[in-house]
C-alpha cells in the first residue's frame, strides 16, 4: 500500500496544545512509518531607515535562539527515547512563520503539517489571533488541526464528507490509507443541497465504489440539507468520529469574513481533529526575506 504520509512537520511552541499536537504526530508517524520534523520559528524584528535594514535586539535574538535550540533538542531526545524506531529531527527557522513552514515543506517534501488548535473560539479570535488559522490557510501541504482537548490518537472512525467534487479521488485515497493504518472504518457522508444533489449523489456513489474496490470497511449515509457544516459536526458527534477529512477546496468561501460560511462553522463547532487535504505545491512559493516584521520609518527630506 502506498504511504501517502511519509514526512510530518509538527509546529512546536511548548504550549499545552503544541504538546498535544506533538503526541498526535508521533502516533501517526508510528502507524505510517513516517519521519517527524519538530519545527519552531523565531520571528525577529527590524527597522528600515535610510541606513538600510537593521535587526533590532541581535543579542537578545541570539540568546533566545540558543534557549529554543536547547528546548527543541531536549524534546527531540525525549521522543527518540520513547519511540526509538521513529525518525525524528528538529528544524528552527528565523523568518516569517509561514515562510519558515513553507520553506521546510519545500526542502523536506513534507506531506502533512500538524498543529494544535484551541478548539471552539469566536470568529474575531479565529481571524485575528490564531496561529493555527494562519498555518491552515497558508501552508503549502495538507494540514491537521488537533484540538487541545483531544486525547485519543487512533482513528477508529473516519468521517469523510462528500460535498464538493474537486480532488475527491485524492481525498478518498488518503482516507483509505489512514483507515488501513488504523484498522478503522470509513463513514462516508454524502451531503448536498437541492441544487447540487444530482452531481453530489453521483460522486458519492463513485466514492462508495472506490472504497469497496480497495476492500475497505465502510458505512454510508446521504443527507439533504442547506446547513452542511452544522450537520457534519452533529453527525461526527453522533457517529463518535475520531477525525474528519475535508478537502481544503471545501473552504473557498472562507474569505467571506462576515458570513456564516462552512469554514468558520466546521472549525468552531467541531471537537475532533480536522484534516484538510491540500495538494502540495512543489514550487518555492514563499518570500526570501528573512525578517519577521518590518517597520518603515519616514526618510527625512
Amino acid at each position: 500500500m502506498q504511504n501517502l504520509i511519509s514526512t510530518i512537520l509538527v509546529a512546536v511552541d511548548f504550549t499545552a496544545k503544541s504538546r498535544n499536537a506533538v503526541e498526535m504526530a508521533v502516533h501517526i508517524a508510528a502507524r505510517h512509518k513516517a519521519e517527524i520534523i519538530l519545527f519552531h520559528n523565531i520571528t525577529s524584528h527590524a527597522i528600515i531607515d535610510r541606513t538600510g535594514l537593521q535587526v533590532v535586539g541581535t543579542e537578545t535574538i541570539s540568546d533566545n535562539y540558543q534557549k529554543i535550540q536547547m528546548l527543541v533538542k531536549e524534546l527531540e531526545l525525549s521522543l527518540k527515547a520513547q519511540f526509538p524506531t521513529l525518525k525524528i529531527k528538529s528544524i528552527i527557522t528565523n523568518d516569517r512563520l509561514l515562510n519558515g513552514i513553507n520553506g521546510v515543506i519545500y526542502s523536506e517534501k513534507a506531506d502533512l503539517v500538524i498543529c494544535g488548535s484551541s478548539g471552539q473560539q469566536n470568529f474575531v479570535q479565529l481571524v485575528l489571533g490564531s496561529l493555527s488559522y494562519q498555518i491552515l490557510t497558508d501552508a503549502n501541504c495538507s494540514v491537521l488541526l488537533v484540538p487541545e482537548n483531544c486525547k485519543k490518537h487512533s482513528f477508529d472512525k473516519i468521517l469523510v464528507p462528500v460535498r464538493v467534487l474537486e480532488d475527491l479521488a485524492d481525498k478518498i485515497e488518503l482516507s483509505i490509507a489512514i483507515a488501513k493504518r488504523n484498522k478503522g472504518i470509513i463513514s462516508l457522508l454524502g451531503i448536498s443541497n437541492d441544487e447540487d444533489v444530482v452531481k453530489i449523489k453521483e460522486a458519492y456513489q463513485r466514492a462508495k465504489t472506490n472504497i469497496a474496490i480497495k476492500s475497505q470497511d465502510y458505512d454510508s449515509q446521504f443527507l439533504l440539507t442547506r446547513n452542511k457544516a452544522t450537520q457534519i459536526s452533529k453527525f461526527s458527534e453522533d457517529d463518535s468520529a475520531d477525525i474528519i477529512i475535508l478537502n481544503y477546496k471545501d473552504e473557498d468561501s472562507w474569505k467571506s469574513f462576515f458570513s456564516e460560511n462552512f469554514f468558520k462553522q466546521i472549525i468552531n463547532y467541531t471537537d475532533v481533529p480536522l484534516l484538510f487535504l491540500k495538494n502540495r505545491k512543489l514550487s518555492k512559493n514563499f518570500s526570501q526575506d528573512q525578517i519577521g516584521l518590518d517597520i518603515t520609518l519616514p526618510h527625512p527630506g
